[in-house]
């Protein structure tokens, strides 16, 4: 299958440092930047639909909401299927990429299938030596690097975009959460609503550095990220906590 890349970033160091690390490991795939504010130094006269080299940088919609920048990549890659890509993730296999549009290929009953991780809130996604392979992840896994079918989108639609607490705002900034819900409409909770009842794959062979970089939307000094408040949006609309046992 024919798969894009979309990486939400206003980083230029963590985006040259993402996209060599594609390029190094052989991925020749459309990549699908959505911009937070690059340098103007990589802006042309051809905006909205801008190039830095191979790369296609397209305009974010102000204020910076995560689930909508990704939203925008998802329709920009047309029919392709999407890998969802953190700029503060570096892939470390080649083809790894290729690699997971394959197990999706190969295994239709997963709805998504996410590379490991040195480092996660995840455990089920965190890499490790004995393992390989793939293996299921029984609840969520973190959108850090993720392989999302089209068929998939094509069923449970895009990411939530309500997951958006006081975006821009003074203060306090809502952080996450935009994945685990995904990840329950994939996996089809019952009884909340009709859903794809599908399974979330980890393929420990595909590995991806998330330790090196720093994420520059978490770690914004204006607006500090809490959890807490998606947490909130998320009980509301599920009407239960996302780390409470199914």
């Amino acid at each position: 299958m024919s798969y894009s890349v979309v990486i939400p970033s206003k980083n230029i160091g963590n985006l040259t440092a993402c996209a060599s690390a594609l390029r190094e490991c052989g991925e020749t795939c459309r990549v699908i930047v959505v911009d937070d504010g690059l340098p103007l130094r990589i802006v042309d006269d051809g905006f909205p639909l801008r190039t830095w080299g191979d790369i296609e940088i397209h305009p974010e919609i102000k204020p910076f909401v995560f689930a909508r920048n990704v939203n925008i990549g998802i329709r920009v890659a047309g029919t392709d299927d999407v890998v969802i890509l953190g700029d503060d993730g570096l892939l470390k296999t080649p083809r790894g990429l290729a690699r997971l549009s394959q197990d999706c290929a190969e295994h239709p009953e997963y709805g998504l299938m996410a590379a490991s991780v040195d480092w996660c809130g995840t455990h089920e996604q965190v890499h490790g030596d004995n393992l390989s392979g793939i293996h299921e992840a029984p609840v969520q896994v973190a959108f850090i690097c993720v392989y999302i079918p089209r068929s998939t989108i094509d069923r449970v639609g895009l990411l939530d975009e309500r997951f958006c607490v006081n975006a821009g705002g003074p203060g306090k900034r809502g952080y996450g959460l935009e994945d685990d819900d995904y990840c329950w409409r994939v996996r089809g909770v019952a009884p909340f609503g009709v859903m794809a009842g599908l399974k979330l794959g980890v393929d420990n062979d595909v590995f991806v550095d998330h330790a090196t970089l720093k994420s520059t939307f978490r770690s914004d000094p204006e607006h500090p990220a809490d959890v807490f408040l998606h947490e909130a949006v998320f009980e509301q609309k599920w009407g239960r906590h996302p780390r409470r046992p199914i």
